[in-house]
């Protein structure tokens, strides 16, 4: 009895020796899904995204300031400096000087002036004082300071990720992004609510006796029983519906921003954008991408082939390494628009200090009894927006826009008025015959009236096919334009 129990504790000790059998499905499975999902799409493509949203903090380019454009007329220029992207060291420890980047430069014009599409100036299109729309007025209120709020705080978080080296903000925004969306969305709860409260007297505001412009804070009054009711019955559900439920919407939005901005590489005019971004982040990144290969390598390696498969692993490595996978090939000076170098201190584009007098009007300007805001519009001037929707062709807002269909002719003073035909005598006119009675000279008659002017060249044409017996074909009538000069 004692043999048999010492037997079979001898062939577990040997069981416990020599481990389980490498299981070569599981671990090639998993390897696979690290590489696809966890540093592709993770790592590479999220974590990409959160990689450009610092470049564009660097840039400022984000509207985070209610006072300017695009929530009011006066203008926010920025002074644009060029950001390092496509950072390449030779080796993962080199230092600033011997790293080579791309200089982007974002267009911070077009960015500010693409809001003019979006739902911040249909909200403030709504809310003219022509149509009296309490509700429109006040959700332009709350909407414009929570999308700037959202801004501000984007801009200052994803800044400050920016000292830090590429690869890390790509990894830990991939891996530990979702902590700053969460927080980003409790940040919106709470200012949601704040302003969704202090924006009720929009609701009670009324406007003067000729509808063109909105009554001042100080006239606003709430003892307006049509409006109380109104407030009672519908905007407090309708607000309580918005206060809780579009945070979700703007936490979306301020993460989303940043990717629509473009931007150019210094020396040259093509307009890139994220997606770009992105593809260039593979190519240039190969370093990273093996390094994380690595790791996953050993790791799955030790899991699911055994210790025993650690040692041909890491010869396998070395042997990687010796043949240069692990190094990056850096690009000449010049070639593509890089450079060599990057900023040893990392900072943030600066707004150009302006006094009021520089305004835009991205979004349509809320009219509101507001003598300090009439004379800023009094004083000030008004510059072109790109227009988003012609490819980026200039819309000057000194220009009315025509709503009526023209009847009359535009004529331009500047240019005479051409009544008379003009008469080209090296260049025969093609109309149909003209008879007039009034008209002295010889009578057209009907063989003549149906010949048609020819040119040189078909004259020239005719006489050949004559001489070569050919048969002329006859020419084809044309119908009578008039053109006018206006």
């Amino acid at each position: 009895m004692s043999t048999t129990e010492d037997t079979s504790a001898i062939d577990e000790k040997k069981t416990e020796d020599t481990g389980t059998e490498p299981d070569f499905k599981g671990f090639a499975s998993n390897y696979l899904s690290s590489i696809i999902f966890t540093i592709g799409i993770v790592v590479f493509i999220i974590g990409g995204l959160g990689l450009y949203t610092t470049k564009v903090a660097q840039a400022n380019i984000l509207p985070d300031n209610i006072e300017l454009a695009p929530y009011t007329i006066i203008d926010r220029v920025v002074k644009d400096i060029p950001i390092d992207i496509n950072v390449m060291r030779p080796t993962f420890w080199s230092e600033n000087k011997d790293t080579f980047s791309q200089k982007a430069i974002f267009d911070s014009q077009k960015y500010l002036d693409s809001f003019q599409n979006s739902f911040l100036c249909y909200l403030k299109q709504k809310a003219d004082p022509k149509d009296g729309a309490n509700a429109a007025l006040f959700f332009s209120r709350v909407y414009d300071n929570l999308v700037a709020k959202n801004l501000l705080v984007i801009n200052k978080i994803f800044f400050y990720l920016s000292y830090l080296p590429e690869s890390i903000i790509m990894f830990l925004y991939g891996l530990f992004g979702i902590f700053i969306w969460i927080g980003l969305y409790f940040f919106n709860m709470c200012i949601s609510i704040f302003y969704h409260f202090v924006n009720i007297p929009e609701l009670f505001r009324e406007t003067n006796e000729d509808k063109n412009k909105w009554e001042s804070d100080d006239n606003i009054s709430y003892l307006r029983f049509s409006k109380f009711l109104l407030f009672c019955f519908i905007w407090i559900p309708v607000g309580l519906f918005s206060t809780f439920v579009m945070p979700i919407f703007f936490t979306m939005y301020g993460l989303f921003s940043p990717l629509f901005a473009t931007y150019t590489i210094k020396g040259t005019k093509k307009s890139y954008g994220v997606y770009d971004f992105i593809k260039d982040t593979f190519a240039y990144k190969k370093l990273f991408f093996f390094i994380l290969a690595t790791i996953s390598l050993v790791s799955n390696g030790s899991t699911y082939l055994g210790s025993n498969a650690i040692i041909g692993i890491l010869i396998a490595v070395v042997f990687a390494y010796y043949m240069g996978l692990y190094s990056n090939e850096i690009p000449e000076t010049g070639l593509n628009g890089f450079t060599s170098g990057i900023k040893q201190n990392m900072k943030q584009a600066t707004l150009i200090p302006l006094d009021k007098t520089t305004l835009v009007e991205i979004c349509k300007h809320i009219a509101i009894d507001d003598t300090t805001m009439e004379g800023i519009i009094k004083n000030g001037t008004f510059r072109k927006i790109i227009s988003t929707d012609t490819g980026g062709s200039i819309i000057n807002n000194d220009i009315p826009t025509i709503t009526e269909p023209i009847t009359e002719p535009i004529i331009n003073n500047d240019i005479p008025t051409i009544t008379e035909p003009i008469i080209n005598n090296d260049i025969p006119t093609i109309t149909e015959p003209i008879i007039n009675n009034d008209i002295s000279g010889p009578t057209i008659s009907k063989e003549q009236s149906n010949q048609y002017i020819k040119y040189p060249e078909q004259q020239q044409q005719e006489q050949q096919q004559e001489q070569s017996g050919g048969k002329i074909r006859k020419p084809l009538k044309t119908k009578k334009y008039n053109f006018r000069l206006v």
